[in-house]
Order: structure tokens, then C-alpha cells, then sequence
């Protein structure tokens, strides 16, 4: 490049640089000017707010001492210029300062203050009422931000919703107090100014602001302010149905907002139909329920409870309307519950439904105490009484009015028992077109089911309250009767209709009368095992005795031919319908073998089947033959099946190859020494023969003959060492049985005794020993695989003085509240006490009437069942190594007790004669032996003859087959010995 050219392009180069300075100089003029313009404007903005809040700074609260009001034309300038230049939320104070200004105004005696006046001037109507209305408005917007969080947030809030109430009517303002005339146009004007709230998104706001108030154990607010902003939403409601979804989704899913209002509000509510609005809403749209949050679902169903709870004529007149709505949100919340045995480390307890897939939203958790209690009118005297006494209707009547279907509302309550969970979608058509229509008394049954499905961690204070007002069991089992037909038989081979009706269902999971049958089963055996014998037998509660053998027959019938019949099958019987009557048959089984109420001793035998035949099908291993053996084993005679179980144990021993074990024990340390050398034995070494040497106090081998005595002996003197309650693995109650101490961890490796005590004495059982122990029925249970049994009634024999707390607690006709009880219980070990919880919380959760059966429930439970429950599980484990499983389902807990120890009867004297050994030179016909028997049999009462037995046997009572089957049997030795 030549010299002109780098000169003209260094000129080039020069000019763009100068133009970009010039760019760049012009650009800072102006952005210095748009930064003076701002600055100065902010200048000017904030010299107002300043001004504004100094001139107002004495408005912090609505005292009116010490305080000068300014004049309404001061105040309309300022409250101008506020609005054009309102940042929110920074003005939020200064807008509190100018509401608290015009709400004490109002109230001002002198015209040029009190802002009334400027709605009476025609030269500042417009712009009074227009300064209002965008005031208005601003509030919602206000309240987005506010949270609550501070004392100064809660007062600005009280003050928005103070001006709305105040501005929302004239009646209170001073100046007009007395003009009816002008009020009526100043009410109009009023109406108009807030239509602004009216308008979706404001009502949003506000709905989100009440949300936010009782979102706790108590409200943010102040009760008067959270009424206020009730009573502005409900306004705005009231002419406008378009508001209504929100009003549903957003007013009624607040937490237990019910329970925060006044009575104004609540018979404004009801009294203006709003509520009867809803329902009708929410009965033709059930996409608002689907469309809310889970977590707010179960507010709004609490919140519709409490209402049904309070309105009596509405649950009376829509009963059908009001349960669908129940069962709407109930669906949406059982959704996410999860069913028993589905539980996972990715599930969150909840205090209301349990084991729950969703996590407990942080926010509404403080006030989920209170939603549980609106829960808790569900089942509550007040709504039991009024949903059954109209579904029951008429059921003792000699028409049957009450579980007639009305034509009408035939395909009203097919929809409703979909929505309660009662249908499926997957049930063939034609099996649906077959099927009667539901009742009304199905479906409320279906309700309270859905209930238990769904808070299954409070079922047993769902079925207390169901079934508080015993006349209500009684009704349903008479419909229950008429449903299935008229007429019941007492006669096996001829069986009642209700039988079959009921039979028919198990075919039909999902038929509408499932569910009355079903509750009235669970209810029945909850009610029935709470109560002591005085009120079942004595006082006739719930059912008289003769109904309760109808009752008895039909739930033994129906499980006998549902099992026969193939019904159910080893999977199906563990829940369902099956299920739950199979629960109230064994518990009317169980406080029958206590006291018997059916006065029948063939009563519970299987009908119309030969035991033969039940036998034959057990052994050959049918299907219906193992299900029937280990739900219904009671339905073949205790003896027949004593027969098979040493059928088995015998096949057992035969199959068992294995040489004696020989042992050595010291006999000042028959514990010690037999735990050492038997738990190192195996299973089969320990079902096998075993030879036992004893070593005396010298330390000497003892001398005797060995026919398996020696053995005996050992087993004798080890079980009564173990279960003698010195030892402090077993605690004795007044009535002699014996179950595991709740303090036996003072002993090192007490959970391996335990297991140790359970083989000893299951040894004792495979080898026909009959040893004087009498067990708890819970740890027989227990050995049983976990037969169930009612805590309660369990602990009249473990702990009798917690059993008459329990009782008094259950009868007290008082508040239980007056009596300082909460879900927990104080255990003292070693001197130290312990604060056990029975369900989480339960420490800060009160007993209460409506919970009391709950909780006389749990604490039984925990004391039967909870607080040994490590020592059963160890000492059920030690006995299921040498007693299959398998053999002990044949019995009930009361005849393993016979297996044991034999029976309490007296000594079947012509039994022993015949079964007796001799030896030595003596036998039947001798002299001595005549003169023994007939001392025994003539000279001796019936408690000296068990004294004998327990001499001779070490054990007061006879085996339960006989003296055959002692083991070793009984001998008689003629020992010669030497004149000196």
C-alpha cells in the first residue's frame, strides 16, 4: 500500500473513532438525563410516600384517642397520588395508615372529616367512590403478600379486612346511622364500589388469604377478622353462581374453616341456601373435586361433614346428595391410601389415613387437628343416628319400607355406589343388569366401608361410633334378615335364606349388598368383644342371648359353606366378606368356649357333612379340606382331631432316624445346665430320644431305672423352674395363668431363654407329657400362629385392675375429656419411667367421648399384645421348631391349654386301672393294688384323686385322650427290700 493510501485510510479510521466518541457522549447525555429523571422522580415519588406516612404516622391502630383526623380533601389528594404511585409491597403499611384514617373517619362527628360526607356532596361522589373502588381493589393484591409471618404483617392484614367490612355497608357509619332512606342508596353505592371483589381473580386472592388464616391449630387471624373475610366472599357468592366452583374449591377446602366461624356466618350460610348450592354444584360437577389438590380434598371433606354435622334438615332432606359428595372427596383421598400389606419405605404416615403415598404438605399440617376432628362427626351419635334412622326406615315395621329401592333413585344410587367405591368398571354387564339396585341403607353401609378402607388407622373409632347406639346393630341385622327373606332355620339341613343371599354374594364382590353385611360383621365383633360377661349375658347388649345363637348359627353356617362350596380359596379368605364374618364367628366361637350363651355342644359342629368326611379331605390335602381345617377347625370334635394331631406327631417320630442324646445334669442347676446342652441340639436330635443323667449334690451320678422317667422328671422339674415367676421370665396373674414378664431383659440372653422354655415344653407336647402349666390364651394364640383374639377381653385375666380402669373409662356416662387422658401410656422399669405413645402423638392427643373405644382398644392391645411382644415371638419360635405349624392350627387356644396340661375334670378312675403297668411280681388282682384303688376310689375326694395323679405323674390332670396316651405310662413296682 502507497503512502496516500495509509493516509486516507488513517483519515478513515479517524472519523469513525471521532463518531463513535460522538455516539458515545450523546448516549451518556441521554442515559444522565433518564438517571436525573429517575432519580428525581423517585425523589418526588418517595418525598410523597414521606409526606404521605407522616402525615398519616399516627394512624397505626384504630384507637381514636390522641389522633387528628384530616380533612376529606386533604385525604382524597393524598389518597390519589398513593394509588398512581403505589409499589406493592412496600405501600402495604401506608395503605393500612390511609384505611385505618377513613375507617375512624367514618365515625367522626364533624362533616369536613368524616369521609360519609363525600358520598352526600354531588362535587365529590365521583371521586370519593372512585378513590374507594381502587382501593379496593389494591387490597387483594396486598394480601398476596402478606404471609402472617410478623405481628406488624397480622395487623395490616386486619386492617384490609376491617375496611372491606366496613365499606361493604353503611349501616354502621355515623352520619346516616339514622336515615334508613339514605342508607338504602348509600348500600347501593356501597355494592358497587366492592363489585371489584367479585371478579375472579380478586375472589382468588381473598380465598387464598382465608386459606392462609386457618391454615393452623388456630387461626392467624383474630376471630372476628377471619369471620369478616367469610362474610365478603359468601357476599360475593350469594348472587353469582359463577363463583361457586371457586367458592368450593378454594372457601371449603380451607382447613376446618367451619369450625372457625361464628354463628352469624354459619346460619347465614345454611339459612341462605349456599350451602344446599353447593351440593347441588358439586352433585352435577363432580370434576371440582377431581380438579382440587389431594391434600386440600380431605378439607373440603371435613368441612362438608361439619356442615352436614350442623344442618340437620339438609342431611334429613338430601341425605343421598350429601353422601355422594362424602363419597366423592373419600374416593379422591382413598386413591392415595395404602392398603394393609402394601406398605413401603417410600410411603409417609399421615395421623388420619396411616401408611399414605403423598407426603403431608408442611403447610396445612398444624392444622390437620382440626380436620380430624370435623372427620370425626362422620361417625359421630348425631350423624350415625340421622343417616341410618333414614336409610333403616321403618325396618322393624311389618313392611319393610326401609330396603325398598324407590324406582326413582335406582340409577341415583347405581352412580353414588360407583363414587363410594362400591362398582366396578370391570364387572360384566350382564352380572350388573341382574343385580338389584342399592339401597339407601347399602349405600350409607358403603360409605362408612369406604371410611375404614380409607382411615383404616382409626377403624376401630369408625366401628365404636357406628355401632355407639346399640339399637342401630339390632336394625341392621333385621334388615339384613328381610333382605335375605323371611324366615330362619334352626335346622342344618334346611338352611336359612339370608345363608344363601349371603353365600350368593361372595360370587359378587362388587354388589351393592356387600356392604351392609360387611359392617354389620366388623361391627358386631368389635362390640361383642369389648363387652364383659354382664352386659352380654345380663343385660342383653347388644343382642339378646337367643338372637345372638341366631347370629352364631348363621356366621358358623355361612363359613362352613363357603370353604364346602368353594366360595373362597386359600387367597380370597383373608379379606372381604368371608373374612370379616369369619372374625365375628370366631369371636362368638371364642366367649362361647368361656361361657356358653348356645347351651348345644353340637352346636358349632360342621352341618350336614360328616367329621369322617372332613378328615378324609384334610388328609388327602384338598384345597377346601386345609382351608377348612385352619379357619373352622372347631367344626370337627376336639377328640377326632386330638386323634390326627398324635396321627401326626406319631408318622413324625417314625420318619426320625437318630440315636439317643445323653445329657448330664447337675440337679441344683437343671436351668443352666439343660439350656447349655439342648440349644446346641438340632431339631431332629431334640425330637428324638433323649437320656438324661442326673448328678447330686456330691457331685455322685444318681442311680435309677430308666423307662424314659428320668426324662419326664428332668422336663417336670426344668418347666417348673422356668415358668415359677421368681425366675422373672413369666409373670403369674391372680387366676394362675402364667404369660412372659414385661421386665424379663434383666436377664442376659432373655429372648434365647425364651426360645429355650418354648422347645422344652413343646417337647413335652410331641412326647404325650401332660405338665401342670397353665398358659396365658394370648401366648396360646400366639403358639397357634397369631389366632386372633380380643385384647380386651384378654386382660380381664392378665392385668384386672387395668381391665376395671378400662371398663370405667368405657361406661363413664361423663366427658372422658374431664379425665386428663391421652393416647400413651407411663411404663415403670426398674424405677425409671418411660412414656410409651400407642399411636404416634398419642401423648398430646386427649381421650375423648367420641374416641374412648379407640382407645380402650389400643391400650388392651398394647398391654396383651405390645409390650412382650419380642418375648412371644422368641418363645413361639422355640416351640414351632419341634411342633409344625401345621399340626396347631387344628386347635383353638383353649384346647392347646387341654394338649398341655390335660383336663381339670375328675380321674376316670376305670380309665387308669385299665392303662397301669406292674412289675415285680404285682398285678391287677393283688391284695396291696385292691386295697390302693378302692382307698383312691372310696377314701379320697375329687382333689385328693388329682393330688394322687399329680404324685404319681407329676401332672393333677388326666391326658385329654385318656391314660393310654400317657407318656410314660403309669406303673406300679413291686421293690423288694430286706427285714433291716
Amino acid at each position: 500500500m502507497d503512502e496516500r493510501s495509509r493516509f486516507l485510510a488513517d483519515a478513515a479510521a479517524q472519523r469513525r473513532e471521532r463518531e463513535l466518541e460522538r455516539i458515545q457522549a450523546d448516549i451518556s447525555v441521554k442515559l444522565q438525563a433518564l438517571a436525573r429523571g429517575y432519580l428525581s422522580r423517585r425523589r418526588f415519588v418517595n418525598g410523597i410516600r414521606t409526606t404521605i406516612s407522616e402525615k398519616l404516622s399516627a394512624f397505626t391502630d384504630l384507637e381514636k384517642s390522641g389522633k387528628v383526623l384530616l380533612s376529606n380533601d386533604e385525604v382524597l389528594k393524598w389518597a390519589r397520588l398513593l394509588l398512581r404511585i403505589k409499589k406493592l409491597p412496600e405501600d402495604n403499611e401506608i395503605f393500612a395508615q390511609l384505611c385505618r384514617h377513613i375507617i375512624l373517619s367514618l365515625d367522626s362527628s364533624a362533616k369536613e372529616t368524616n369521609w360519609a360526607t363525600m358520598f352526600l356532596n354531588k362535587s365529590t361522589i365521583v371521586a370519593a367512590s372512585k378513590v374507594i373502588s381502587d382501593i379496593i381493589c389494591v387490597i387483594p393484591q396486598s394480601l398476596m403478600y402478606i404471609s402472617g409471618a410478623r405481628v406488624a404483617e397480622v395487623k395490616t392484614w386486619q386492617t384490609f379486612v376491617h375496611f372491606l367490612v366496613v365499606l361493604n355497608s353503611c349501616n354502621g357509619w355515623l352520619l346516616v346511622r339514622n336515615a334508613p332512606q339514605v342508607q338504602k342508596v348509600l348500600n347501593d353505592l356501597c355494592s358497587k364500589m366492592c363489585c371489584s371483589l367479585g371478579e375472579h381473580a380478586n375472589f382468588s386472592r381473598l380465598a387464598n388469604s382465608l386459606f392462609l388464616a386457618s391454615n393452623d391449630h388456630k387461626p392467624v387471624l383474630s376471630a372476628q377478622a377471619l369471620n369478616a373475610l367469610f362474610s365478603i366472599l359468601m357476599k360475593s357468592v350469594k348472587n353469582d353462581d359463577s363463583l361457586i366452583p371457586l367458592f368450593i374449591s378454594q372457601v371449603l377446602t380451607c382447613p376446618a374453616i367451619v369450625f372457625h366461624l361464628n354463628k352469624a356466618n354459619l346460619d347465614a350460610f345454611i339459612t341462605s341456601g349456599l350451602f344446599n348450592r353447593c351440593l347441588t354444584h358439586l352433585r352435577n360437577s363432580s370434576d371440582i373435586v377431581e380438579s382440587i389438590e389431594p391434600q386440600k380434598t380431605i378439607n373440603l371433606l371435613g368441612n362438608v361433614i361439619h356442615l352436614g354435622y350442623l344442618d340437620e334438615e339438609t342431611v334429613k332432606g338430601r341425605i343421598v346428595d350429601w353422601t355422594w359428595v362424602i363419597g366423592l372427596a373419600m374416593a379422591q383421598c382413598t386413591e392415595f391410601a395404602v392398603r394393609p400389606g402394601e406398605q413401603s419405605s417410600h410411603n409417609h404416615w399421615h395421623p388420619i389415613f396411616g401408611h399414605y403415598k403423598l407426603p403431608i404438605d408442611p403447610k396445612t399440617e398444624r392444622s390437620l387437628r382440626n380436620v380430624l376432628r370435623q372427620l370425626q362427626m362422620l361417625w359421630s351419635y348425631r350423624i350415625v343416628c340421622r343417616l341410618f334412622d333414614k336409610a333403616l326406615e321403618g325396618v322393624d315395621q311389618s313392611r319393610p319400607n326401609g330396603h325398598v329401592p324407590v324406582k326413582d333413585l335406582g340409577a341415583t344410587f347405581n352412580k353414588l355406589w360407583k363414587k363410594l367405591g362400591g362398582g366396578s368398571s370391570s364387572e360384566p354387564v350382564g352380572e350388573m343388569e341382574k343385580e338389584t339396585p342399592p339401597t339407601l341403607a347399602a349405600v350409607v353401609c358403603q360409605l362408612y366401608m369406604t371410611a375404614l378402607s380409607t382411615m383404616g388407622n382409626m377403624k376401630n373409632e369408625i366401628i365404636a361410633g357406628v355401632c355407639r347406639e346399640d339399637r342401630i346393630l339390632r336394625q341392621l341385622w333385621s334388615y339384613l334378615i328381610r333382605w335375605g327373606g323371611e324366615g330362619r332355620s334352626s335346622s342344618p339341613s334346611s338352611s336359612p335364606s339370608p345363608l344363601n343371599a349371603a353365600l350368593a354374594l361372595l360370587s359378587r364382590p362388587q354388589s351393592p349388598h356387600v356392604a351392609p353385611l360387611t359392617l354389620f360383621a366388623d361391627a358386631a365383633a368389635i362390640v361383642i368383644s369389648i363387652l364383659d360377661e354382664e352386659e352380654l349375658y345380663e343385660h342383653a347388649v347388644p343382642f339378646p342371648l337367643e338372637e345372638l345363637v341366631h347370629i352364631a348359627r348363621f356366621c358358623n353356617y355361612f363359613c362352613f359353606r363357603a370353604v364346602w362350596g368353594g366360595y373362597v380359596d386359600d387367597r380370597t379368605s383373608n379379606y372381604g366378606l368371608f373374612s370379616s364374618i369369619h372374625n365375628l364367628c370366631m369371636v362368638l366361637h371364642v366367649r362361647d368356649s368361656r361361657r356358653s350363651f348356645v347351651n348345644d355342644p353340637k352346636f358349632w359342629l360342621a352341618p350336614d357333612v360328616k367329621s369322617s368326611v372332613l378328615m378324609g379331605e384334610f388328609e388327602k390335602k384338598t384345597s377346601r379340606g386345609v382351608l377348612l381345617m385352619r379357619k373352622l377347625s372347631h367344626l370337627i370334635s376336639l377328640k377326632e382331631r386330638m386323634l390326627l394331631f398324635r396321627k401326626f406327631v406319631s408318622a413324625d417320630k417314625s420318619s426320625i432316624e437318630s440315636s439317643a442324646t445323653l445329657i448330664t445334669v447337675a440337679r441344683n442347676r437343671l436351668v443352666e445346665d439343660g439350656y447349655r446342652q439342648l440349644s446346641m441340639l438340632s431339631t431332629r436330635a431334640l425330637k428324638s430320644t433323649i437320656r438324661v443323667k442326673f448328678v447330686n449334690q456330691q457331685g455322685l451320678d444318681e442311680a435309677g431305672i430308666d423307662q424314659d422317667g428320668v426324662f419326664k422328671e428332668f422336663l417336670e422339674l426344668t418347666i417348673k423352674q422356668v415358668f415359677d415367676p421368681a425366675l422373672n421370665l413369666f409373670h403369674s396373674t391372680a387366676a394362675g395363668v402364667l404369660y412372659p414378664s414385661a421386665t424379663s431383659s434383666v436377664h442376659e440372653d432373655h429372648l434365647a431363654l425364651f426360645q429355650f422354655v418354648g422347645r422344652i415344653l413343646a417337647k413335652a407336647v410331641y412326647e404325650g407329657i401332660v405338665v401342670d402349666v397353665q398358659l396365658a390364651p394370648v401366648l396360646l394364640a400366639a403358639m397357634l400362629g397369631g389366632r386372633r383374639l380380643c385384647a380386651f377381653d384378654e386382660l380381664s385375666q392378665l392385668d384386672p385392675e387395668l381391665y376395671r380402669n378400662l371398663t370405667f373409662v368405657k361406661k363413664y356416662d361423663g366427658d372422658v375429656s374431664d379425665l386428663s387422658l391421652t393416647f400413651s401410656i407411663d411404663e415403670d422399669f426398674m424405677g425409671k419411667i418411660n412414656t410409651v405413645d400407642l399411636i404416634p402423638g398419642g401423648r398430646t392427643i386427649q381421650v375423648t367421648n367420641e374416641n374412648k373405644i379407640d382407645y380402650v382398644h389400643r391400650m388392651a392391645h398394647h398391654r396383651v399384645f405390645s409390650q412382650t411382644k419380642q418375648q412371644c415371638r422368641a418363645f413361639v419360635s422355640g416351640a414351632q421348631s419341634v411342633l409344625n405349624p401345621a399340626w396347631l392350627f387344628l386347635f383353638a387356644p383353649y384346647e392347646l391349654q387341654f394338649i398341655i396340661s390335660g383336663y381339670s375334670s375328675d380321674i376316670d378312675l376305670v380309665d387308669l386301672k385299665k392303662h397301669v403297668q406292674y412289675y415285680g411280681g404285682f398285678h391287677g388282682s393283688h391284695r396291696l393294688i385292691k386295697w390302693l384303688w378302692e382307698i383312691v376310689e372310696k377314701d379320697f375326694t375329687a382333689d385328693e384323686r388329682r393330688l394322687f395323679l399329680k404324685f404319681v405323674t407329676s401332672c393333677s390332670r388326666p391326658p385329654l385322650l385318656g391314660f393310654s396316651y400317657l407318656e410314660p405310662p403309669f406303673s406300679i413296682r413291686c421293690v423288694e427290700v430286706s427285714d433291716d
